[in-house]
Order: C-alpha cells, then sequence, then structure tokens
C-alpha cells in the first residue's frame, strides 16, 4: 500500500512539474498594434538600464505563422507585423529559446538585446559656437522661404528633452518608452544629452517652422535597443520627418534595427545617424554601418578629423562640427560638448530644412543632395573620415519663382487684360522666365499678359536655365509657379465689350481717312 501511495504522490509532483513547465516554456502572445506593442514590450523590459544582463530577445515571424509558441521565455509582445519580444529569467533559458528560434522556418531572424550609447563625451573649454556658420545654415535658413501651412518636424530619439527657453516653442508631443508614458519633456541624462541635441537643431534652423519631436528611450547615457527600435517607428508613425540617432551599439549585425530603419525610409523618413566615439571601424557599430542612413563623423573647428574619438569607415557620408560645440543643458544653461552625437545633430537640422524648402524630397534625395553639395575637405571623393565632406548649406539654396501677389484665382471681366510679375529670390540678376498658358508657351520675360476669352485658364511661370531647360530643384521638381484666371464673362460684359472693340475699330477708320 505504501508503494502505491508513494507512486501516485510521485506522479502528481510529476505531472505538477510537467504543468508548471509547459506554462513557462510555451507561452502564446497576442498580436498588438505598432504603439500597443512598444508599450508592451516597455512594460516587460522595465528600462532599469541593466546593460549587463539584458536577458531579452527580438525577433520577427514570418507573415504566414498564423500562431506560435515561444519556448523557456518568461513573458513576451508580439506586434501584429509579427515582430516579438521576449523576456527571460536566466541566460541558459535564453540561450536554448534562441537555438530553436534561429532553427525553425518561420522566423525570419531572432537576436539577444542589446545596450545602446550616447555618443557624447565629457564637457569641453567654452568658446564662440562655430558649428552653425561652418554648415552654412544660417545662411541656408534665411533663404527659405515656406508656405504659412507648411512645417518639418526632427524626431530627437534619445534621453528626451526638457521644455527649456531656448527649445519650448519647437517642442511636440512625444513618447517616454523608458518610464512608459507620454512625458517625454524630462532628461535625467548626466550630459542633458537629449536636450543638448534638440537646441543644436533650433540654433541651426532659427525662426523657420521646424518642430522637435522628443522621444526618450534611453537613461543617463544607455537604454536597451528594444527601447531604440520602437521609438523609431514611433516617431514614423507620428509624423516626424527626421530622425536624429545620437547613439549606436557594437554591433556588426542588427537585423530587427535594420528592419525599422527599413520601415522608416519607405514611409519617407529619413534617418541621420552618428558614426560614435570609439576611435573605430563603423562596421562594427549599428546603426552606423546600416545602409539606409546618413552616418556622420566629427570635425574640430578647424575641419580636421576628431581622431581622439570619432569613429570612422568605408559607409561614413559626412563630417559636421562635433568639437567643443555650445549648447544648453537641462536647466537652460550653456555648456559645451564634444562628440559625434553633436555632428549627427547639426545634419538633422540640415535635412530638415532641405525637406522644408523642398517637400517632394525622399530620403535618398535628402542624402543625395547634402552629400553632393558638400564641401570636399579629406582625400579627394569620398574618403573613410570625412565621407563626401562638411554640409554646405549656401550649396543647397535654389532660386525661388512667385507670380506676384499669387493669391489663387484671378477674376477679369470679359475683354480685360491681366498682367503677370514674375518674382525671382536667390537667382541671377537677370533670370529667364518662360510663360505658358494651359501648358502652350506664350511669352517670355519677367511681366506676362493674358486676356482669354472665356472660361479659365492656367497661366505658368517657369525658371530657366543657361541651357535653355527648366530649373529643377532637388526633387526633380520644375521651379515654377501657376496662377488660374478666370473670365467673368456675363452678357452685359460681352456687350460693352463689343461696343468697345467697334469704337475702336471707328477711331482707326475715322484715322485713316
Amino acid at each position: 500500500m505504501k508503494k502505491i501511495l508513494s507512486a501516485v504522490l510521485a506522479l502528481v509532483i510529476l505531472s505538477g512539474c510537467f504543468c508548471f513547465g509547459f506554462a513557462e516554456e510555451e507561452p502564446t502572445a497576442s498580436s498588438e498594434s505598432n504603439f500597443d506593442y512598444a508599450v508592451r514590450t516597455a512594460q516587460i523590459i522595465k528600462n532599469s538600464g541593466d546593460d549587463t544582463s539584458m536577458l531579452r530577445i527580438i525577433g520577427k515571424l514570418r507573415p504566414d505563422a498564423a500562431s506560435f509558441d515561444f519556448p523557456y521565455c518568461s513573458d513576451s509582445a508580439v506586434s501584429d507585423d509579427g515582430r516579438f519580444v521576449l523576456q527571460f529569467s536566466a541566460e541558459d533559458a535564453l540561450i536554448s529559446c534562441l537555438y530553436k528560434l534561429n532553427g525553425n522556418p518561420d522566423v525570419i531572424y531572432a537576436e539577444r538585446d542589446m545596450p545602446v550609447y550616447t555618443g557624447a563625451l565629457g564637457k569641453a573649454a567654452q568658446h564662440l559656437s562655430w558649428g552653425v556658420a561652418a554648415i552654412e545654415a544660417d545662411k541656408y535658413s534665411q533663404a527659405i522661404t515656406p508656405s504659412s501651412d507648411e512645417s518639418v518636424t526632427v524626431a530627437v530619439i534619445d534621453t528626451g528633452c526638457e521644455d527649456i527657453d531656448f527649445i519650448k516653442d519647437k517642442l511636440v508631443d512625444g513618447y517616454d518608452f523608458y518610464e512608459n508614458d507620454s512625458d517625454a519633456f524630462q532628461d535625467e541624462s548626466l550630459d542633458s544629452h537629449g536636450t543638448f541635441l534638440a537646441t543644436i537643431v533650433a540654433d541651426c534652423v532659427g525662426n523657420l517652422p521646424i518642430k522637435i519631436m522628443p522621444v526618450r528611450v534611453l537613461n543617463s547615457k544607455t537604454g536597451s535597443l528594444i527601447n531604440v527600435i520602437n521609438g523609431v517607428i514611433y516617431a514614423v508613425d507620428n509624423g516626424a520627418d527626421i530622425i536624429n540617432l545620437s547613439m549606436c551599439s557594437i554591433l556588426n549585425n542588427c537585423k530587427p534595427l535594420e528592419d525599422a530603419l527599413d520601415y522608416a525610409e519607405e514611409k519617407g523618413v529619413t534617418v541621420i545617424v552618428c558614426a560614435g566615439n570609439a576611435k573605430s571601424d563603423i562596421k562594427d557599430y549599428c546603426p552606423s554601418h546600416c545602409e539606409n542612413v546618413l552616418t556622420v563623423t566629427s570635425i574640430n573647428s578647424s575641419l580636421a578629423f576628431s581622431e581622439s574619438f570619432s569613429n570612422f569607415g568605408n559607409g561614413v557620408d559626412l563630417a559636421a562640427p562635433g568639437e567643443a560645440i555650445i549648447g544648453y543643458n537641462a536647466s537652460g544653461e550653456p555648456v559645451a560638448l564634444s562628440g559625434t552625437s553633436m555632428s549627427a545633430a547639426f545634419v538633422s537640422a540640415a535635412a530638415a530644412m532641405l525637406v522644408l524648402d523642398d517637400p517632394e524630397c525622399t530620403p535618398e534625395q535628402v542624402i543625395n543632395a547634402l552629400t553632393s553639395t558638400a564641401a570636399d575637405i579629406g582625400a579627394s571623393g569620398k574618403d573613410d573620415y570625412y565621407g563626401w565632406g562638411i554640409p554646405k548649406l549656401g550649396n543647397l539654396i535654389k532660386p525661388d519663382l512667385k507670380i506676384r501677389n499669387n493669391k489663387g484665382n484671378k477674376i477679369i471681366k470679359y475683354g480685360e487684360t491681366l498682367s503677370l510679375t514674375a518674382e525671382v529670390k536667390n537667382g541671377t540678376d537677370d533670370p529667364t522666365v518662360w510663360w505658358y498658358v494651359d501648358g502652350v508657351r506664350s511669352g517670355e520675360g519677367i511681366t506676362f499678359e493674358v486676356s482669354p476669352k472665356s472660361g479659365s485658364v492656367e497661366v505658368t511661370a517657369k525658371l530657366i536655365g543657361s541651357d535653355s531647360a527648366v530649373l529643377k530643384n532637388f526633387s526633380g521638381s520644375e521651379i515654377s509657379d501657376s496662377q488660374t484666371v478666370t473670365v467673368k464673362s456675363g452678357f452685359f460684359q460681352k456687350l460693352i465689350s463689343f461696343f468697345k472693340d467697334l469704337f475702336k475699330l471707328n477711331r482707326t477708320i475715322i484715322q485713316s481717312i
């Protein structure tokens, strides 16, 4: 009898272990939207800054994987598009799960979560700021004339931004993935990293309608790679035009982050990243080595490469001011910092102004415009330290053509003539303008007269270059402006016009006699 009881008891205990093991090893997560998924993952990882013990896996399932059970994890989240995050309580469980996931045909990729770090160094000796003039941001900002309804948003994905006086009018709502709430207007990093970057952007763009969206993913100088990925997708989904990533992780391959950067590019968002501050090749750092971003190294006020800290490599696109840069900390006090983080912020401001100037620009066109107009300051052509050179935004200034007092539809009476005048800013002293009426070339010069007989016509002024071709902006659109002219052709207007023409005819006959 004792043997039977012992066997039953052992069976109960053993079955209990099996039940517990199954619940621990096979949790199934329901799919969530991008934002819900980001919030859920923030709840899982708790953002404790544990850069040496991140027991998490990031991955993505194939679209046809209808349901999936994740082994060994203690918590999980899955997005609508198949991205997932798994939390583990032990290192061996994580390694076992990672091995199984990478061997499963339903898994596109599965990688371990890694820490990311800001690209800032310590304080430098204060002196007059030089970065804005060095890239000619002041010159370019004064040449841009956006319409009243245009604006551009730069997402600073970093440590948050304090709403200090210098930037508070430019700040728009963001999100804090570190503390998992909607208040990103705080910056507790040791060097006020996110706030400092925001002041660089604001300093470059002046009074232009360029906004700054703080997305907090870091605390002090480090945080989870998962937060960064969620921050990128959040910024894209919430109206960012430019993303600044002044951080990097020691990884030569990071498919989850590359996936998020691909998403940004697909949605027309340009991503600017710092090269990093380890005096190393960017091939070992992510996202510095990624192909669909613009990677920036640091130079000093003598336009020399910052060899004491800046990373380098074949994937470098530009070099920008990064030493002894003046900005404001989270207390609103002026400080000076050095690092490739600052360099990236200058280029993010440049990209924002370009998009404001030419809203049709794609990320590829933004990158091409900034690199093709850069001043070559290293070895001839593209090199590993300066890329294509330092941005010279004065080279981005394109002529601006407007028809004077253009306020939409102009209405004239039947038989009247309307005189239109073209104004060209940032162009030559004697610009060439061709005029078109309903697509047909009908005149040339600064002024043009039109007197349609009925209905509406569209009059277009186009700016012509020395090769007799229409000048275009960086997105390939013609530099032109149009005016619709509508004839008010009532019966009395036609009758009055008839007698006017008849009077002119009679005068001509009498004068001839």
